[in-house]
């Protein structure tokens, strides 16, 4: 007889195990955290599949309702995986003794007899793959039994057909319908749904096994279905011997895009219905190749574009409506490199944005005058700075509008150092350049002329404040959950009077004419304001072009940085961002811009004031709130007075020669330039206030060179006109 003490005993030791398994049992289990590695189809705004995002273990996975599937694929699935799956509850202790049995006394020694549950639990505990067999199972039959406590059957099947493994890295049957099918899971075949749960077991099967287990299962099946003598033909993968390629619907055009949306989206979601078009993606794409086949004998291998488009009623977003990275993203080499993205010279592509700052800043007016002049900026104590026009001339003094109409550099060059290279900096940093990590005096002047570099996004994205009177836009992606997604914030950078008198000084031909001619890339039947950008040896050839509705933006160039035969950023990416837009604006009303802050007004070319007959006149249209009332003087009749005035175009305060000991003291002199020495009746140059010199006509002067400070002060007569102080070392 047992002692009450011993009963004792046996009821301790057994609470010691059935309260902690209670209380592991009793800890919750959430249907929506099974959800966890499903991933993000990827559409077009046209609804087509292009992709999916990527979980943690870099699998696809889709996840649709149980309700979603045809009544026979969860029972087909039962008699395949677990045809006890309905009366378990998680362990099917039959199905286990006959497996022992099995694995002990088989000479096969046949192990298994995973329940579906078991599976699952296996499925969302990747971890416990590295346990010893025996150790595993346990924790498989007592998880299990937890599944089966907080979910109902038709949660755990749910969870197991789009959780399973079927081929290389698609997970589930969803994705895997999509993939090797290319049909919703609503519309799958019995046979389809056999072939799937043969891949279950063994996901890259010999055509023998298959044909075997496709046989076998089907016998098993109640349901009449064809016994195929080669199962494969029911696949489209190409790792199955394909007898048509179903991913050769899945365009690589899109897949830049793709690429890029992927990193984007962080928030689990089921579908992201992106802005991307397709239709128009297909179409700069086919616009893109047949213009670099036409550059290839320019030393061209590759090209980017981009299409924003105003969204209706908003005015701080665009929507990216296409995205060509490269011309195919399956070439071998540099094909997958999304060049819409990448970090390049910017050229002069910059020039808009950094006058439309100094306007803002009030440093200069859309009519002020620069001196087109061969200058040398002193950089302080790292030298100096000397600015060359592409085509190596001077064009003397010319209106803002003219300097960026015709993409001078000096001029460029003066206002960046008028309002300091720190506020331009600043200004882009603002505009989202968030890669210029360098400080402003490492870019120094040239950031002016696209030195800090920048992508095709961040550059169309910039470009996008002009249209958008002054605000940088947010870019519309597409929509999550039904939720916009977006690239990057909008913020004002200037305001709409600048916004305006930039885009209309792009917009005129006749501003640009003298340096692009009177027909070129650049024009256009309809209205569009359009800059150009080429970067030093032709490395990188650049054009943005926009609307009151769209902007476009292209590069050209090689992936390796080889410089191109000659192919400017007018005649390679202007080539191609013409071709864009006229397709976009086929079938559309040609609407010239509307005007909200400014006016038409005549200004004299070399003053910058209003114009008088006798002027030089150019049309130009200025913000309404600035009262022109100052009529040109120096087309009056006997005026000689210059706008700018008499000075020295070089050397600059603060300039820095070098002698060089070993070269003829006779070669390295000293240039000298004064500007409008005309207007002085008895010019001359005092040297260190010591030596007179007396300038040529046209204002030029060679100094021997000697070291030290020196200092040139110019008299008219007695009156001082002008001076500057510069070194030699």
């Amino acid at each position: 007889m047992i002692s009450k003490k011993t009963v004792a005993i046996y009821i301790l030791l057994g609470g010691s195990l059935v309260f902690p398994l209670a209380g592991f049992l009793l800890r919750p289990i959430y249907f929506e955290s099974l959800r966890n590695h499903s991933t993000v189809r990827i559409l077009t705004k046209e609804g087509t599949l292009i992709g999916r995002g990527k979980n943690l273990n870099q699998t696809k996975q889709d996840w649709e309702s149980i309700q979603e599937y045809p009544n026979f694929v969860p029972e087909i699935i039962k008699i395949a995986e677990d045809k006890r799956f309905d009366s378990h509850h998680g362990v099917d202790l039959f199905a286990g003794s006959n497996s022992l049995r099995s694995y002990f006394f088989s000479k096969g020694k046949r192990g298994g007899a995973s329940t579906i549950t078991m599976q699952l639990v296996r499925i969302q505990n990747p971890e416990i793959r590295s346990y010893p067999f025996f150790l595993r199972k346990v924790f498989e039959m007592v998880e299990a039994l937890r599944y089966e406590v907080w979910l109902t059957k038709a949660e755990i099947l749910e969870a197991y057909l789009n959780s399973v493994s079927i081929h290389s890295n698609i997970v589930g049957f969803p994705s895997a319908s999509l993939t090797l099918f290319g049909k919703h899971i609503r519309f799958l075949s019995i046979e389809e749904t056999v072939y799937l749960s043969v891949l279950i077991r063994k996901n890259k099967p010999t055509l023998e096994e298959l044909s075997i287990r496709y046989k076998n299962l089907c016998e098993r099946i109640p349901y009449e279905i064809p016994i195929l003598k080669d199962p494969n033909e029911l696949t489209v993968d190409p790792n199955f011997r394909s007898k048509y390629d179903f991913t050769e619907h899945w365009k690589g055009e899109n897949h830049h895009f793709l690429n890029w949306i992927r990193k984007l989206i962080s928030v689990p979601s089921e579908e992201f219905v992106s802005s991307l078009s397709s239709e128009l993606n297909s179409d700069l794409h086919s616009i893109v190749n047949s213009e670099l086949a036409g550059l290839a004998r320019w030393n061209v291998s590759n090209a980017s574009a981009i299409v924003l488009e105003r969204v209706p009623g908003k005015e701080d977003e665009l929507e990216l409506k296409a995205m060509i990275g490269s011309k195919n993203f399956f070439e071998d080499g540099d094909g997958m490199v999304n060049g819409s993205l990448a970090y390049r010279d910017a050229g002069s592509t910059l020039k808009p944005l950094l006058y439309a700052v100094a306007i803002e800043k009030g440093y200069y007016n859309i009519n002020s005058i620069f001196s087109d002049e061969k200058y040398s900026f002193s950089l302080g104590q790292g030298g100096n700075y000397l600015p060359r026009n592409a085509d190596l001339r001077y064009w003397g003094d010319l209106t803002l509008a003219e300097a960026l109409g015709n993409s001078r550099n000096i001029p460029a060059v003066t206002a960046i150092n008028q309002m300091s290279v720190t506020t331009f900096y600043r200004f882009l940093l603002a505009a989202g350049f968030s890669h210029l990590k360098e400080s402003p005096q490492f870019y120094g002047p040239g950031l002016a002329l696209g030195a800090g570099g920048t992508s095709l996004l961040q550059l169309v994205r910039a470009y996008g404040s002009f249209p958008l009177n002054g605000i940088l836009p947010k870019i519309r992606l597409g929509k999550i959950d039904k939720k916009p997604l977006y690239y990057g914030s909008s913020t004002r950078l200037f305001s709409g009077e600048t916004a305006e008198e930039i885009k209309f000084v792009l917009k005129d031909p006749k501003l640009r004419q003298r340096a692009f001619g009177r027909r070129s890339y650049l024009d256009f039947p309809f209205p569009v304001s359009i800059k150009t950008g080429t970067s030093k040896d032709y490395r990188n050839s650049w054009t943005v072009a926009f609307n009151e509705n769209y902007v476009v933006g292209a590069w050209v160039g090689n992936f390796s940085g080889e410089r191109t035969m000659d192919v400017s950023g007018s005649f390679g990416a202007g080539r191609i961002v013409q071709n864009i837009f006229r397709s976009l604006m086929k079938d559309k009303p040609k609407q010239d811009y509307t005007s909200n802050f400014t006016e038409t007004k005549s200004f004299c070319r070399l003053t910058g004031k209003l114009a008088l007959e006798k002027c030089p006149s150019i049309v130009l249209r200025v913000r309404k709130k600035i009262i022109h009332s100052e009529f040109c003087d120096k087309h009056k009749e006997g005026a000689k007075s210059s706008v700018l005035g008499v000075g020295f175009v070089y050397p600059s305060m603060g300039q820095v020669y070098l002698y060089h000991p070993s070269y003829e003291r006779e070669t390295q002199s000293i240039p000298i330039r004064i500007r409008e020495i005309k207007t002085l009746k008895d010019p001359k140059l005092v040297w260190n206030g010591e030596k007179e010199f007396t300038p040529s006509t046209n204002g030029d002067l060679r100094l021997p060179i000697i070291r030290g400070k020196q200092s040139l002060v110019l008299y008219d007569g007695e009156q001082q006109k002008a001076f500057v102080d510069f070194e030699v070392k």
